[in-house]
């Protein structure tokens, strides 16, 4: 009887540790992404979870290297994240912060690049990582959908920091994961 009781313990102590294990998985593509974005609406009224009359959705997304290693190891990822990640670890982001922007039209809308802010810094042409002819500006139709990568100084999106993001007068608050 001792020895089925020690056997039952050993087990639910192997059992106790493998739990453990699992609780400390790494969060997952969708949980790191969640983390690193926020949406901006534009001229839509939200009333709860339903936004109504908007021309567009524009959805700031941080990319650090966590977002990055996940993106390469989930064969799930979006292309537009493993795509626009490799400006991460370039030169041209010595320094600097790399956040995409995901837009999405409802009605035609025009974009114009110089009115996207994060925190303090708005974006300059000089901040824009794509090519001229690539990047969505101007005016866009109904149901576009595209993104823009762009550089901030890195000094701005300090972890743990809350940081506001916006294009000209609509802005969300957003919290810099990490601390």
């Amino acid at each position: 009887m001792k020895r089925l009781f020690c056997i039952c313990l050993v087990f639910l102590g192997l059992y106790g540790c493998a739990g453990k294990g699992l609780a400390a998985q790494p969060p997952t593509l969708e949980q790191l992404m969640a983390e690193r974005s926020s949406t901006v609406w534009i001229d839509g009224q939200a009333l709860g979870d339903l936004v109504l009359g908007a021309k567009a959705r524009l959805t700031f997304v941080h990319v650090d290297s966590r977002l990055v290693s996940a993106s390469r190891e989930d064969p799930g990822a979006p292309e537009w994240l493993t795509w626009h990640s490799q400006h991460f670890g370039s030169k041209n982001l010595k320094g600097k912060a790399l956040f995409l922007l995901r837009l999405e039209t409802f009605t035609p809308w025009e974009l114009s690049p110089g009115r996207i802010f994060v925190g303090s810094h708005t974006v300059s042409s000089g901040d824009i990582l794509t090519i001229k002819e690539f990047t969505p500006t101007g005016e866009l139709p109904s149901h576009f959908s595209g993104t823009l990568p762009f550089a901030v100084p890195k000094k701005i999106v300090k972890a743990g920091s809350e940081i506001v993001l916006g294009y000209g007068k609509e802005s969300v608050k957003w919290k810099v994961p990490g601390k």
